[in-house]
This record gives structure tokens, C-alpha cells and sequence, in this order.
């Protein structure tokens, strides 16, 4: 009887590496050459076409923001005129027992004149 013992042997590769591959450096950075210039052409226009979409959104509510501002003021400039017109103060003036003053009752006071610098 021959008895063939085998043994194992613990393998160490550590020392073993592999050789690079030129050819597929070239092909990345062949690649990244010309990927990357394209890739960020793409980012660039992307941020330009987000931003020129918020600045019209901006834009759209300023105009609606100004429209309404305008119609107040209109709404307003009417309430004003309304209020000052000479029948409507006589009556409200009336309506408190206001009179117009009496001669004399009327002080004009002049505003002080400033000293001219030479």
C-alpha cells in the first residue's frame, strides 16, 4: 500500500502584481479628453437654461407686483380727488361747524433766510 499523503502548502501572492494595460489608460484618458470638455459644456448650459428660467419666473412676478401697484395707486389718486374736491370738504366742514376764518384770524409766517456762503 502506497499512501500518498498530500500536503497543503499556504500560497502567498503578495508580491505578484499585475501589469497595467496601456492600451486601456489611453482609451481613459482618450476618453476623459474628450468627455470631460463636453460633459461640462452640457453643466454649463444646464445652469445657464435653470437660471434664465428663474429670472423669468422673477421677472413675471415683478410685472404682476407693478400692474397692481399701478391700480392701487390709480384706485388711490381717484379717493384722493374725491376727498379734496371743494363740495365735499364745504360739507364735511359744514357738517362740524367749521367756518372759513375771519380776517385777521390768518397769520402768514415766513420761513428764516439762510445766510448765503461765499
Amino acid at each position: 500500500m502506497n499512501a500518498i499523503y498530500a500536503q497543503s502548502k499556504r500560497v502567498e501572492n503578495l508580491h505578484l502584481t499585475r501589469e497595467r494595460d496601456r492600451r486601456r489608460g489611453r482609451e481613459l484618458a482618450t476618453f476623459l479628453v474628450i468627455g470631460l470638455p463636453i460633459a461640462c459644456a452640457f453643466l454649463v448650459y444646464a445652469a445657464l437654461h435653470i437660471e434664465t428660467v428663474r429670472i423669468g419666473y422673477t421677472r413675471e412676478a415683478r410685472a404682476r407686483s407693478v400692474t397692481q401697484l399701478r391700480q392701487e395707486n390709480q384706485r388711490l389718486r381717484s379717493q384722493l380727488q374725491i376727498a379734496s374736491s371743494p363740495d365735499r370738504v364745504a360739507s364735511v366742514a359744514a357738517g362740524q361747524n367749521l367756518h372759513p376764518p375771519l380776517p385777521g384770524q390768518v397769520q402768514y409766517v415766513e420761513p428764516p433766510r439762510t445766510k448765503a456762503r461765499p
